[in-house]
C-alpha cells in the first residue's frame, strides 16, 4: 500500500497537469490568433503627453 505522502503527490501531480493543458487549451483558442496593431505615434503620446519643446524658453 503506498503511503499517504506519495498518493499525495501523485494526485497534486494529476491536478496540476490538467490545469497546464486547461490553461493551454484556452489559449490555444482564444489568445493565439489575437494581433494587436501598435502605431508608433500614439505609443510616444501614452508616454509622452506633453512632450517639451526643442528651443528658446518662452518663445524668446
Amino acid at each position: 500500500m503506498p503511503s499517504s505522502d506519495s498518493l499525495l503527490r501523485r494526485h497534486l501531480g494529476w491536478i496540476i497537469a490538467i490545469k497546464l493543458a486547461a490553461i493551454f487549451a484556452l489559449w490555444w483558442l482564444f489568445v493565439r490568433d489575437a494581433g494587436l496593431a501598435v502605431d508608433p505615434a500614439s505609443v510616444s503620446r501614452q508616454f509622452a503627453p506633453n512632450p517639451v519643446s526643442q528651443g528658446a524658453p518662452n518663445g524668446q
